[in-house]
């Protein structure tokens, strides 16, 4: 690493310390200082789109992370962050895109950013189903989590999230398979009980239902919605 990538990388530090302890002068200052030397470097220029962001000016935080991606489209937390902004504000469309760019740059990730950045993009996915799931639009809510899934397995909310899709597309026997898997392999997970037990109640097998709502009772006695459930079921 050069002496000038190590100064990148001790300002960026700097920038992010301030900026995370609300001390926007000094962040503006150190951004400032960014710019003027390292202008041709997409880093500042994100930088001060995060600061503006900050200060609630959504058309300067824009325009800066746009102009951090015309110098790096690579630049993942820029296209991450103006992807979220873009969705923030319902230009869905342009969000969708920007973040299908960005999508494009793990392919060509450097060795050792593979987690971090997997990770970003499984929780963006995830946000983006719950967007589609939201408006009913189960085929595409169940592709984008099964995508925040390859990228992290260990997002267990998503693959429950991902069965409910299923059931809301009448694939009940695929949802009660994945809530099942999920039981085996976190069977702690309260969760994926509760929605198997649902699952159950919807097809009429009351008792099927009424054994996983008695089995989060075993785990957790004061467990509400558990408690709700069986007295639902018992009245049956």
């Amino acid at each position: 690493m050069t002496d000038k990538e190590i100064n990148r990388t001790e300002s960026d530090r700097l920038i992010q310390t301030h900026l995370t302890r609300r001390d926007f002068e000094k962040a503006r200052e150190l951004i400032a200082s960014r710019l003027d030397e390292d202008g041709e470097h997409a880093d500042p220029y994100y930088w001060q789109g995060i600061w503006h962001y900050y200060q609630g000016q959504i058309g300067p935080t824009i325009e800066n992370l746009k102009k951090c991606l015309e110098i790096d489209p690579k630049h993942t937390d820029a296209a991450i962050c103006l992807s979220v902004l873009y969705n923030d504000i319902g230009k869905y469309d342009q969000g969708k895109l920007v973040f299908e760019k960005a999508n494009q740059s793990v392919i060509h990730r450097r060795p050792g950013q593979g987690k971090e950045i997997d990770r970003k993009f499984s929780v963006k996915h995830m946000e983006m189903a719950d967007l589609y799931f939201r408006y009913r639009r189960f085929d595409e809510a169940i592709e984008e989590y099964t995508k925040a899934i390859l990228l992290d397995e260990d997002m267990v909310e998503c693959k429950i999230r991902r069965a409910k899709s299923f059931a809301k597309k009448g694939y009940i026997s695929r949802a009660i398979q994945e809530l099942q898997e999920i039981k085996n392999e976190s069977p702690e997970l309260l969760t994926a009980r509760i929605q198997l037990g649902l699952l159950h109640y919807s097809q009429g097998d009351l008792l099927e239902a009424e054994l996983e709502w008695e089995s989060v009772l075993d785990l957790d006695p004061k467990h509400r919605e558990a408690q709700a459930y069986l007295e639902m079921v018992q009245k049956k």
